[in-house]
């Protein structure tokens, strides 16, 4: 019983998106597959995959490095027409949906480090609240629809948890969890019946706060994921992309981390994916 909970097979690039599907679907026959969509074309991408496959769903959303160039209003009613026409029910979540810090340093932006410092900061403001502006956009329409929220942080974990406590928002997923212990303690306090989702990263050696998280948080709150084709796993980091038919080993490794029998660990985290998902 696997639920990958994120993939992007649509975005691989040393192996057919299809392929990759079958493959994982060979493997595992109890098992079922999140499509995630990033922009407003991965969007239409990943629910048309949906929609070819038996135990496949999607996520829609739009990805904050790709918000830029976006008109707010049009791609909110954008993917609120897709979850209307979504006649066999394959949106379950949306996404791709975070606060995302990190590229709009000078340092990882060409275009902001062209400018003094103090224009710098003025453009950093400007585009991370034009990020919340979105973010906060997107957790209406999941209220809306009553679909849970797929997060990612990424140097951003206090500014997402105050939108989280300032719209009191708690159907949500922490997607590929990279912060510490207590701040998913915290994250859990605020929202009990909330998800932590692990990648392959906690299969890295040098991922042991990621490790600690894992093997402490309530066993009902966890979900695995591959964020496929990236973030693979022990054993083929650095050797291919990630996908799907990868997601064995984060489970093995959660296995490894707690003190839970095998079968309870892997039954509960299905468990935990449909409810979430709210898959019968």
């Amino acid at each position: 019983m696997l639920f990958d909970t994120h993939c992007h097979p649509n975005l691989a690039k040393q192996k057919d998106k299809n392929q990759i599907i079958k493959d994982f679907f060979v493997q595992n026959k109890e098992a079922f597959l999140n499509f995630i969509g990033t922009s407003p074309q991965t969007n239409l991408e990943v629910l048309e995959l949906a929609n070819k496959y038996k135990n496949t769903y999607c996520s829609l959303g739009i990805h904050p490095c790709d918000i830029y160039d976006l008109d707010l209003e049009k791609e909110i009613l954008r993917i609120e027409n897709l979850i209307l026409n979504d006649k066999n029910k394959k949106i379950i979540a949306i996404w791709e949906c975070w606060l995302d810090y990190y590229w709009i340093k000078p340092e990882n932006d060409k275009q902001i480090a062209k400018y003094v410092p103090k224009m710098q900061q003025k453009i950093i403001k400007l585009k991370k609240d034009l990020q919340k502006i979105f973010f906060k956009a997107q957790i209406n329409l999941a209220k809306k629809y009553n679909l849970p929220l797929v997060i990612h942080n990424r140097e951003a974990s206090e500014d997402i948890f105050e939108i989280l406590k300032e719209t009191n928002f708690k159907n949500f997923i922490f997607h590929c969890y990279s912060e510490n212990l207590e701040y998913a303690k915290k994250i859990l306090d605020f929202a009990p019946n909330s998800m932590i989702s692990f990648s392959g990263i906690v299969t890295f050696n040098n991922a042991k706060e990621i490790q600690e998280t894992a093997k402490n948080i309530p066993l009902k709150n966890i979900l695995i994921e591959t964020d496929s084709p990236y973030l693979t796993p022990t054993p083929f980091r650095w050797k291919q992309e990630n996908e799907p038919a990868y997601t064995k080993y984060v489970l093995e490794k959660i296995i490894e981390l707690r003190e839970e029998h095998k079968e309870e660990i892997e039954k509960q985290i299905f468990k935990n994916s449909k409810k979430i998902f709210n898959i019968k």
